[in-house]
């Protein structure tokens, strides 16, 4: 800013070329010369470097059997391949968008207004969590949804007949549960020698190394006798056997003959006995109820007695409205309840598997979020936020630590949550939040005329406020991205519509999107350039489209200080130095504001120049007034903007 020295006398001047994003917390007269008081559609990179953005694309996809807009999206990656995952509330339909073909497709109904959450599992699918179930799409089975709920989640041993190791064993399970795959493991519980063998010594080490082992069991020589032949031994472990996963009989666990280990003896010969110790649920299935059975047989006997019962646990239905992996687990979040997973498992609930139930006072209502970013899990209250971490497990019990970070901010919209650098950043009803560490830091203060704005909208028969966040490229900028419902006082007198505010280097500015109101958006990673999709209703779109053109935009400038009422009649200049698409410097409105209201300028080409232009407003000054200021708007004929100037009638050729 270039201010001259005789300021509000004969020959004002103001000079607009140090772009420093907006300020809408203090009054227009009161923000700082570089700032703005609004800045739409146009980003401010630098010194004479402000930039109209491009408008969004044409329609990517139209979900026709839905009307609105999605009231829940969240992307996640497949195969390489990136998707969008949207939730109507109304209809409790889910789709997801594959956002390289761009083919919608429902794959779940039934879903609860409004409470519906989803998160990416691995790079292999999508889970679901709904107060009415668990589902996972594409993992365990490709582009199919399958049900999580009423899981095998363990089994608890009811019967161990001592077995001849080596034995031929089959498998029968008596439940209506579908899908589950289960095995014994058998340990080795006694032993006896059969043949004493050659060259062992004390402290041999032997191994029963047939039976496929998980852990073989282990003898060692206690004395020997002539020849170096056993004497007597005894057993260090019993090992781990697996058992028939089907009714097919296998032969399970050591025969006693097959022997290993670091020893120069040959020979020797054991008759094993072993039983059942542990259930292992390969996979667990849908549909099974504790109380169901599953038992090993042989076919000594008709019909095939029970040898080795477990009976199951079931998980019943897992219910829920967030969820989050964090440390090869899964998170799932009910009231003020959190439900994990066993290691690294998605749909394994017992085992080092568990729960927790946060009583504290500053927890002021239920959950709302679960996060995972930056080695931590955080769990959000609508206003307090805790950080979860050090996950570990020792003799199969998983213990972490668990500590509240702030008890005054939170958020009520999951939406708004997303990653940004080393931190996370969030919607609270006071503001935008940006949280590094231990302390959230409100990044919104500069816009705070605008935060108060912010509505709530009707959603899937809940009154919610609208908050989404994301992050989008710009310019070489990685923007920390809003979208929002506000009231308009700044450029529309008070009507409600959706804007996009965007943050990147301390510096805010706006966004609107052309097109039916953008009420939902997500944020996806495409070729490593942060890309945002945005749902015009029930119609897809990309932000900031580099297949189209510039958009329209509108800038409102700081009224100046003239430092004293303008007592004479005299003309002003208003100027905008910028970069054109074309030779016709056509397309740019300026009105020159005060306190007391505003005048139109009348476009001047300046010898043709397509880079300038001069205005001569008419009356801006009627009054007596002592602030003058300038809202410029233009269209896609503007590549840059690089000054804006209200100078007096002795400096009009100044850009000639």
């Amino acid at each position: 800013m270039a201010r001259a020295m005789n300021a509000g006398g004969q020959n004002p001047e103001f000079i607009l070329r140090e772009f420093e994003g907006m300020n809408t917390l203090d009054e227009r007269e009161a923000i700082q010369d570089n700032e703005f008081h609004w800045c739409e559609n146009a980003i401010p990179i630098g010194g004479a470097k402000l930039y109209p953005v491009n408008g969004p694309s044409l329609a990517f996809t139209t979900v026709t059997a839905e009307t609105g807009p999605p009231t829940y999206t969240q992307n996640f990656n497949a195969a390489g391949i990136d998707y969008c995952f949207a939730v109507w509330a109304n209809s409790g339909k889910g789709y997801v968008v594959n956002l390289s073909t761009f083919i919608a497709t429902q794959i779940i109904t039934g879903l609860t207004s409004n409470q519906t959450a989803a998160t990416q599992y691995n790079n292999q699918g999508l889970l679901i969590i709904d107060p009415t179930g668990y589902w996972d799409w594409n993992i365990t089975t490709p582009a199919t949804l399958t049900a999580q709920n009423n899981t095998a989640s363990g089994g608890t041993l009811t019967l161990a007949t001592v077995l001849t190791g080596g034995q031929s064993l089959g498998q029968n399970l008596a439940s209506n549960g579908t899908g589950g795959v289960f095995r014994t493991s058998y340990s080795v519980v006694s032993a006896t020698l059969t043949a004493g063998g050659t060259g062992y010594a004390v402290g041999d080490v032997l191994l029963l190394t047939d039976g496929s082992p998980t852990t073989p069991a282990q003898l060692i020589v206690a004395t020997f006798g002539g020849g170096g032949a056993i004497a007597t031994f005894t057993i260090a472990t019993g090992g781990a056997y697996p058992g028939p996963a089907s009714q097919t009989l296998v032969a399970t666990g050591p025969t006693g003959s097959v022997i290993g280990g670091a020893t120069a003896g040959t020979g020797a010969t054991f008759g094993i006995k072993m039983q059942g110790v542990s259930l292992t649920i390969v996979k667990p299935g849908t549909g099974y109820v504790t109380g169901d059975t599953v038992w090993d047989f042989a076919t000594a006997h008709t019909p095939p007695l029970k040898l080795t019962a477990f009976t199951l646990t079931s998980s019943g239905v897992i219910g829920g409205t967030s969820i989050a992996t964090y440390a090869g687990r899964v998170w799932i979040q009910f009231l003020r309840t959190v439900l994990f997973t066993d290691i690294n498992a998605y749909n394994a609930f017992g085992g080092a598997g568990g729960s927790f139930t946060i009583n504290d006072a500053y927890l002021h209502n239920n959950i709302t979020a679960l996060y995972a970013a930056n080695n931590y899990l955080y769990i959000f209250g609508d206003t307090s936020i805790d950080a979860l971490s050090n996950v570990t497990v020792s003799a199969g019990v998983t213990s972490f630590s668990r500590i509240n970070i702030p008890s005054s901010v939170g958020t009520s919209a999951p939406t708004s949550i997303f990653a940004y650098y080393r931190a996370i950043v969030f919607y609270h009803s006071s503001g935008f939040y940006l949280l590094s560490g231990a302390t959230p830091e409100k990044i919104s203060q500069k816009i705070s005329g605008i935060i108060q704005q912010i509505t709530s909208v009707l959603l899937g028969g809940l009154t919610l406020p609208l908050a989404y966040g994301g992050a989008v490229l710009i310019r070489g900028e990685l923007c920390a991205t809003f979208l929002f419902s506000f009231k308009d006082t700044f450029t529309q007198g008070g009507a409600t519509r959706t804007l996009l505010a965007l943050f990147f280097r301390g510096r805010w500015w706006v966004a609107s999107l052309t097109g039916a109101a953008s009420q939902a958006m997500v944020s996806v990673s495409v070729a490593g350039n942060q890309t945002l999709y945005v749902w015009q209703g029930h119609t897809m779109v990309q932000a900031f489209s580099a297949s189209v053109g510039l958009t329209s935009w509108l800038l409102k400038t700081k009224l100046w200080d003239g430092g004293a009422p303008l007592h004479e009649k005299q003309s002003l200049n208003a100027a905008l130095a910028a970069n054109w698409a074309g030779a016709a410097n056509s397309g740019v409105t300026v009105t020159v504001d005060t306190e007391l209201g505003s005048s139109a300028a009348l476009p001047v080409p300046l010898k043709g120049s397509p880079v300038a232009y001069q205005l001569d407003p008419l009356a801006a000054n009627e009054g007596g007034s002592q602030y003058l200021g300038l809202t410029v708007a233009g269209g896609s004929n503007v590549t840059q903007i690089r000054m804006l100037a209200l100078r007096g009638k002795a400096d009009r050729e100044m850009l000639k």
